[in-house]
């Protein structure tokens, strides 16, 4: 039979990043750089053994096995927002209209967005390198999402070419702005409190509603602690959405809105429609964990953990002659953004690897436009070994020496 599918279905596109986690999932001998995981020993599984087995016996099933609320579990909401206000210094008596949305992973919340916020042909505007499946999530629904130029000298979207575009918007087709402004995948900035000041400044001037994703905020092992874009807003427009995969495990798919009620209304019937409700077992699990254990020590330790981690990787690139590749250093989060010399053939950089079993993400899986960032490729740090690492980066300047187009003449 010859299908007609819906032109939703049709805009729909295979994730490259999950595509290349799957392929790489095959591999037993390999070294990958491209995984956003977390690694096994992240995971704090005697806590949540004698957790789950504390539920099974102490806990009513009718809170955890039964249906329940679409909006999620009041108490975990209720734990969420508090953590919120005193873990990431949002203001409590400016949010006294704003609530929590329990939803299936961040990625279903940026799905709800769109879907109550994006007509067809609707524009949503992103930084020009960003995470792939926020991209595909707004082109299904018919969305154009529109690259806006980084300055990466700010580690922050171009406020100038910002503000051009907004200014240009006279038909008012943006609808909303996609952000990852605390160590962005893939470039691993983060913006400054200043900087996030002066965007929501611009986002109010034109009335544009934020989607702040958060996932990696957490995870920050040095300098200063920025303000959250949702610490400026006064006028309900930004929604702050964070996720328990970074920091506890991504399989449990639990994430969290956090915006005003009167966009968490449209949120939560759109919720109903998509799938009802978020897995209650993990939502009592982690309400559980918060109450009876040290949940912030634990985020601690993955703290601790990822720096040693990302201290070797960028010792390792350090080594690298700065004239074959440069990078961006991030103070936190999953990932680095390494930039070859134009003197690299990036065919022959990616052969090499290739040969050598070690993958990494190209510039342009994370571009929005798919194109312009040949030489850009970006690594993770949290699921890979520190041997691993190790081999992996040497792997890294052997092709790159490999692929050097001034190198040619010495390897005829």
């Amino acid at each position: 039979m010859k299908y007609s599918f819906s032109k939703r279905a049709l805009n729909m596109q295979r994730s490259p990043l999950r595509e290349n986690a799957k392929k790489n999932l095959q591999l037993t001998d390999g070294i990958s750089f491209s995984y956003g995981y977390p690694p096994t020993e992240a995971f704090p599984m005697q806590t949540l053994r004698k957790l789950s087995d504390y539920i099974y016996r102490n806990v009513n099933p009718e809170s955890y096995l039964q249906y329940g609320p679409a909006e999620g579990l009041p108490e975990l909401r209720d734990l969420i927002k508090k953590r919120l206000f005193s873990h990431l210094s949002l203001p409590e008596n400016r949010f006294d209209n704003e609530n929590i949305l329990i939803t299936s992973g961040a990625t279903q919340a940026m799905d709800l967005v769109v879907r109550i916020l994006c007509n067809e042909g609707d524009q949503v505007l992103c930084e020009e390198q960003t995470f792939s499946g926020a991209v595909n999530n707004i082109r299904s629904y018919g969305a154009v999402p529109v690259p806006i130029p980084m300055n990466l000298s700010e580690q922050c979207v171009d406020l100038h070419a910002l503000e051009k575009r907004l200014m240009a918007d006279v038909h008012h087709k943006i609808k909303l702005m996609y952000l990852i402004p605390t160590f962005q995948n893939p470039l691993g900035t983060s913006m400054s409190t200043e900087n996030r000041r002066k965007l929501y400044a611009l986002a109010k001037k034109y009335q544009i509603v934020i989607f702040e994703d958060d996932p990696y905020g957490e995870l920050i092992y040095s300098g200063q602690e920025q303000k959250k874009i949702k610490y400026f807003d006064d006028a309900g427009l930004v929604i702050y959405s964070g996720s328990f995969s970074k920091v506890l495990a991504p399989g449990i798919r639990i994430g969290y809105i956090l915006t005003n009620n009167d966009l968490l209304d449209k949120l939560v019937l759109a919720k109903q429609v998509a799938d009802s409700l978020t897995n209650y077992y993990w939502q009592v699990m982690i309400a559980e964990y918060m109450k009876q254990y040290d949940f912030e020590g634990h985020v601690k330790q993955l703290q601790a953990l990822y720096k040693t981690k990302l201290d070797l990787m960028t010792k390792k690139l350090d080594e690298i002659d700065p004239t074959q590749l440069t990078y961006i250093k991030p103070h936190g989060g999953y990932f680095i953004c390494c930039q070859m010399n134009q003197s690299i053939d990036p065919s022959r950089f990616y052969e090499q690897l290739n040969q050598s079993k070690v993958s990494v993400i190209p510039g342009n899986i994370m571009s929005v436009a798919g194109i312009g960032y040949e030489y850009d490729f970006r690594v993770n740090f949290t699921k890979p070994s520190l041997e691993e690492i190790s081999k992996g980066i040497d792997s890294i300047h052997e092709a790159l020496n490999h692929a050097s187009v001034r190198g040619e003449q010495f390897s005829s």
